[in-house]
């Protein structure tokens, strides 16, 4: 050894002892059996170091750390990789152990740390070794997910510090990789305060305990398992998460993000404290042992104060840190506020009933997302046109089979087609980043920009069909494609989608729909101009080093990505317009059956008028500024037959629409529009009611 004794420090000496006591049976050191006994000792420390690292950023037990040691011959300067739970992370790790108490990590540790990061994002596995190789199926799937961060970590028995050049190699980890903007890839370093710190935790194996102060109507559980039902007031909550943070937190959620703030509770704890109750789905709270204190009565129902030791919160980590941030914010609230709370003691509880609290808690948010869109007016709309004037099936509900392909299909898959077609590309990032996105309420996801306004039915299933289109040409081309198209293909698919409903046009959708169905190969060479345009300019912005995985979830790089496909494929449009689609019949649209049967004079005056209270509140302020923002004229042109007062410019209906948006700065506005039924001529009805008068409503395409 280095040092012995009463000369090592005393932070080193307690936690060489820990080291020694929790990994010496644990830590594989087979490989370091011929060295001589100071070699293999600091071999164990730095090992057991990095177990050590993997246990304070994973909560995982001590047998799991172990088994996250990679250090060894040809182990490309990565000491142990650990990953969260869910997936989301992803750490390499190197450590350094000093008896001095001094390791710091260097320019060529740094250079060995990122130089194997790069050989395994680049699936480069060749050469590494055993410990490594076991791992290559999680380290593969992690950094092939769109939703993966990247951490680098320094775990140095030291005071956590990197040198100059260490510093400067890591810093720039993110631009070598293409990781400007929002970056997927994290240093982070631990020194012995943060060993100790854990070291002393895990020796204590002290529980988390807090009291639960019960409002009045409470009600208990006894049988089978002790549980309390009940309000606690927000502020108590939020010393709970003051005073604990992610000791709080259940060990699967503690590193699955599940603790972010959500501003929108916020927003409502701080401005309605006494609906709070009302609105918040609350906190569940397992416990070994709870006991009940009476203020007065020892009535159930009546105020109580319950003492939960061990307690661990199971869901609603997300809304109690968002309460610890209102009431910081805000202390007053604290005064009103209710926060629903659930105690159940698991105690004398079996380990599968454990497991399904567990699982059932981490679905509660997806319950409560479809529980909403369930409730939603607009989804039972779509359903009923997709049977009324398609004979297609449009399933929102849980619990319903999925329709076969060509019958119809299911929200989720029309929220991420629509997704793709709206002309916001972060939609694109983030839907690619997580699905769910497109099923949450705004600002935290799309859901009120797809379905605010019901989009026509008929524009769903084009869309639809269009994106799945895409979807299996991108299938057709990967078998010729080279590596790096693939990966582009496999990460961008939605990009791609996108970049091709942005050059049909939504307007378009459903012809080109045809037109792709009736020649493939129009579809395929269409598809395939885009794919070839975006690898090119994938490669020329980020490099091939790059984790695609996180550009294609990056709204900034997309929209780059965007800019640069859009500006290559303007020649290429052109060639293409100057060969026809095959010859497709389109179904008149409104303003057509109108302008053939002259059914409107022009000179006609017409008024906008919002079709939901929903887009009335977003921009009628700025509608009724200018009173001419309301009107237009109507002349009969196929194409462009409205005039509109304010600016003396033609639009189709729907076109104009879309632009008294984009003019009232409407950053939320729905990705689709039914302009025919927003415009009215007075004294009788919207423009699409008049033509359907004229034609049966299913043979209108209800656009223009």
């Amino acid at each position: 050894m280095n040092g012995t004794g009463d000369d090592l420090p005393d932070v080193i000496r307690f936690l060489r002892g820990y080291l020694t006591e929790t990994f010496a049976d644990l830590i594989d050191m087979g490989d370091l059996n011929r060295y001589p006994s100071a070699g293999r000792d600091l071999g164990f420390l730095s090992r057991a170091l990095a177990a050590q690292a993997v246990r304070i950023l994973t909560q995982c037990s001590a047998q799991e750390a172990a088994a996250a040691v990679t250090d060894g011959v040809d182990d490309n300067g990565i000491d142990a990789v650990a990953f969260s739970p869910n997936g989301s992370d992803i750490w390499f790790i190197q450590a350094k152990w000093s008896d001095r108490g001094r390791a710091v990590l260097g320019e060529e540790g740094a250079l060995k740390l990122v130089a194997g990061l790069r050989r395994l994002a680049s699936g480069h596995y060749e050469g590494v070794n055993a410990k490594i190789n076991r791992l290559l199926t999680g380290i593969d799937e992690a950094l092939s997910s769109p939703r993966c961060t990247v951490h680098l970590v320094a775990a140095l028995a030291g005071d956590g510090q990197l040198t100059h050049q260490a510093e400067q190699r890591l810093a720039r980890v993110g631009e070598e990789f293409g990781f400007d903007g929002r970056t997927p890839v994290k240093v982070h370093t631990l020194g012995l305060a943060d060993f100790h710190s854990s070291a002393r935790l895990h020796t204590a194996h002290a529980p988390v305990r807090i009291t639960a102060t019960l409002t009045q109507g409470w009600h208990a559980v006894h049988t089978p398992y002790p549980a309390y039902i009940g309000s606690v007031p927000a502020g108590e909550a939020a010393a709970w998460f003051e005073a604990h943070g992610s000791h709080l937190l259940a060990p699967a959620l503690r590193n699955a993000r599940n603790d972010r703030i959500d501003q929108t509770l916020v927003e409502q704890l701080i401005s309605e404290p006494e609906h709070f109750w009302y609105l918040s789905s609350g906190v569940t709270i397992l416990c070994d042992s709870v006991s009940a204190q009476f203020f007065a009565r020892r009535i159930p129902g009546e105020p109580a104060r319950l003492e939960l030791e061990n307690a661990r919160v199971i869901n609603g980590a997300s809304t109690l840190a968002s309460v610890a941030h209102a009431v910081a914010r805000h202390p007053a609230t604290t005064e009103h506020a209710l926060v629903p709370l659930r105690v159940i003691c698991v105690d004398n509880a079996p380990g599968h009933f454990l497991s399904q609290l567990t699982t059932a808690s981490q679905s509660d948010s997806s319950a409560d997302l479809l529980d909403r869109i369930e409730a939603d007016p607009q989804q039972l709309q779509i359903r009923e046109e997709f049977a009324a004037e398609l004979g297609k099936h449009y399933v929102f509900k849980r619990g319903t089979p999925p329709p076969a392909p060509s019958a119809g299909c299911t929200m989720q898959e029309a929220a991420v087609a629509l997704a793709c077609a709206h002309p916001d590309v972060s939609l694109t990032a983030h839907t690619s980043s997580d699905l769910e996105y497109v099923l949450l309420p705004s600002p935290a996801g799309a859901y009120t920009r797809l379905f605010g306004q019901a989009p026509p039915g008929r524009q769903i299933w084009a869309v639809v069909q269009a994106h799945r289109l895409v979807q299996s040409t991108l299938a057709d081309i990967t078998r010729a494609a080279s590596p790096w198209t693939r990966d582009v293909m496999e990460h961008g698919n939605l990009l791609i989608s996108h970049l091709v409903l942005q050059s049909i046009g939504l307007e378009e959708t459903e012809y080109w729909v045809q037109s792709a169905q009736e020649s493939q190969d129009w579809a395929l060479e269409w598809t395939k101009d885009i794919v070839r345009a975006l690898a090119s300019a994938a490669k020329n912005l980020y490099g091939q080093n790059v984790f695609l995985a996180s550009v294609f979830t990056d709204a900034h790089k997309c929209r780059r990505l965007a800019e640069a496909v859009n500006g290559e494929l303007a020649t290429l449009n052109q060639a293409r317009n100057g060969s026809p689609a095959p010859h497709v019949r389109r179904r008149p649209s409104s303003v057509s059956v109108l302008v053939d049967h002259a059914r409107i004079p022009d000179g006609t005056r017409l008024i906008y008028r919002p079709s939901s209270p929903v887009e009335d509140q977003a921009i009628g302020d700025w509608l009724r500024e200018d009173p001419r923002r309301y009107l237009a004229t109507w002349v009969n042109d196929r194409q462009r037959p409205l005039i509109w007062e304010a600016d003396q410019q033609a639009y189709s209906p729907s076109g104009l629409v879309m632009h008294i948006w984009r003019e009232a700065r409407w950053n939320e506005a729905p990705v689709a529009v039914r302009g025919p039924a927003s415009w009215y001529m007075p004294g009788e009805s919207t423009l699409a009611d008049l033509a359907g008068q004229l034609t049966p409503r299913a043979a209108l395409d209800g656009g223009a």
